[in-house]
């Protein structure tokens, strides 16, 4: 059982990367479980949010809904497609568009101004601090990286501008949702 385990999380920390070209990528569909973001000519294996992180979405959307950004028909979307450049396709696990965008049906791809990442054990380091940079460069004014193993979120405004907060600090979603706030233990509760 042991062998298997450990196997299991070579594959899971292990980067798979396809090269293909985007047009080939727009019209694949892969279906084997895993969600696949585009970085410049390669598809690359994300496995998504976890079930076990379906609560942690779940408080943040409880508190969305109390904000005036929902109330003028915003909304934050689990797992959105979200092209930060025309070679760049990101899934992050939340992502805040305006009523307008939502309603937008242009060929232009609209960019969130908040976007929230799970970050897992597994995820490496360089590739999250490389996605900042893409989402800052794009135009995002706001992210939260959500640890859960931790217990932790860090709340970046700029790209080398962040907060890190634990157990009763207060983080929120401004400049973008400022009355989208949270204490971190009402984040993770349960």
């Amino acid at each position: 059982m042991e062998s298997a385990v450990l196997e299991q999380q070579e594959r899971e920390t292990d980067e798979v990367r396809i090269a293909m070209s985007k047009e080939t990528f727009l019209n694949w569909s892969p279906d084997d479980g895993f969600l696949y973001e585009y970085d410049n000519g390669f598809a690359e294996q994300t496995t998504g949010m976890k079930r076990r992180e379906r609560y942690i979405i779940s408080n943040i959307q409880a508190k969305f809904l109390t904000t005036k950004a929902f109330g003028e028909k915003a909304w934050l979307f689990e797992e959105s497609d979200v092209w930060v450049t025309d070679s760049q396709k990101r899934i992050p696990d939340m992502a805040f568009f305006t009523r307008e965008q939502i309603a937008d049906t242009s060929e232009t791809e609209p960019i969130p101004a908040f976007v929230v990442e799970l970050i897992s054990p597994s995820d490496k380091a360089d590739k999250i601090e490389r996605k900042v940079i893409e989402y800052f460069n794009a135009g995002v004014q706001a992210i939260w990286h959500v640890f859960p193993a931790l217990q932790m979120v860090r709340v970046f405004t700029t790209v080398n501008s962040n907060t890190t907060h634990f157990e009763t600090d207060v983080f929120d979603a401004g400049p973008v949702v400022p009355d989208l706030s949270m204490t971190v233990n009402e984040l993770f509760a349960r």
